[in-house]
């Protein structure tokens, strides 16, 4: 008797529940980035906030990938339910250590003393309060939200990169969540080319190279190409390299990402051009470099909008408090 051989099967990814506890920064940013982060592993996710600083997806994005990317969120994990905080999750746990954390929304009138009283009661395990494989992480909102996070891989060691501890220090140098987070709303991928044609003291292609893009930067400035590769072999990266060059022609054929910080003011050298000018110019040698669908991120003056262009179209925008003086914007634009 002779069988048919069965096709194989294709399987797709699983969906899973994901929660985000965005930071409480009064901005839009840390939204707009875990959304950047979602959308880049799944374009299909339904995304959801729920309320204030609670961002809920079904999707098929890894929490843990975006853990180890994500600056301006405290956590990121797979959603469980209450009925699972028994025996499912108690399973999940076995072989590992976990420990229980509570955050409160404004919303959230539950004690955290409760809170934790009910869900020791209900899952068993080994607890760590220091250094836990897992963390069973309570958001108390209007609801009660249950999340499986893996803490540890949110550890980014910030201050080590923070301005004043590189080799090369600027005062208009950006801090490094901010540097990540800027990234991110690119949605680059890891092995993929980005390239910040202001690159200073190298702040973005710091973070650029963390989460594994290949990492090019420009500058007209001899002084800042010199700081920013310093900077680089400080923290022991391998970018494709710093050119010394005017932005407004830049020596590359294509890349997959482009941000930046465009330079304003005294602090920063634009061989006295203007930053309108630098932003016109910028856009138009971007639509040869980038594919469709891409994306360019500028963070520039509020007072100094992002010029119009028809092949591009405004994703996002966002604003940034500086000082009474200043108000920083970032556009994200995406090549049409």
């Amino acid at each position: 008797m002779t069988s048919q051989r069965s096709l194989p099967r294709t399987s797709e990814p699983s969906r899973n529940n994901l929660l985000v506890l965005l930071s409480g920064e009064a901005s839009t940013l840390p939204e707009a980035e875990a959304r950047a982060l979602i959308l880049a592993q799944d374009t299909s996710a339904k995304i959801e906030k729920p309320e204030e600083c609670v961002l809920v997806a079904h999707t098929t994005a890894s929490p843990e990938a975006i853990a180890k990317r994500v600056a301006f969120s405290r956590r990121v994990g797979e959603l469980i339910t209450e009925e699972d905080l028994g025996e499912i999750v108690s399973a999940r746990l076995r072989g590992s250590t976990f420990r229980i954390t509570v955050f409160h929304t404004r919303r959230g009138r539950t004690a955290t003393s409760d809170v934790i009283a009910y869900v020791a009661s209900k899952v068993h395990g080994e607890v760590d309060l220091e250094s836990p494989d897992y963390e069973i992480t309570v958001v108390c909102g209007g609801l009660n939200y249950y999340a499986l996070t893996k803490p540890k891989l949110m550890r980014q060691d910030w201050i080590r990169r923070r301005p004043r501890g590189r080799a090369y220090f600027h005062p208009a140098a950006i801090y490094p969540k901010l540097s990540r987070c800027l990234v991110n709303l690119t949605r680059v991928g890891a092995g993929e080319i980005i390239l910040d044609p202001f690159v200073g003291t190298g702040s973005l292609l710091l973070e650029a190279d963390i989460v594994g893009a290949n990492a090019v930067g420009m500058d007209v400035s001899r002084k800042m190409t010199l700081g920013a590769i310093a900077n680089q072999r400080k923290f022991g990266q391998e970018w494709l390299g710093v050119i010394q060059s005017d932005s407004r022609r830049i020596p590359l054929r294509t890349v997959h990402s482009i941000v930046t910080d465009v330079p304003y003011g005294r602090a920063s050298s634009t061989t006295g051009s203007a930053t309108s000018a630098l932003m016109d110019s910028l856009i138009t040698q971007s639509v040869g470099l980038l594919e469709r669908g891409r994306r360019l991120v500028m963070m520039h003056p509020l007072s100094v909008p992002a010029p119009p262009s028809h092949d591009f179209e405004i994703e996002e925008q966002h604003q940034l408090y500086i000082h009474r003086k200043l108000t920083r914007a970032i556009t994200v634009l995406r090549r049409a």
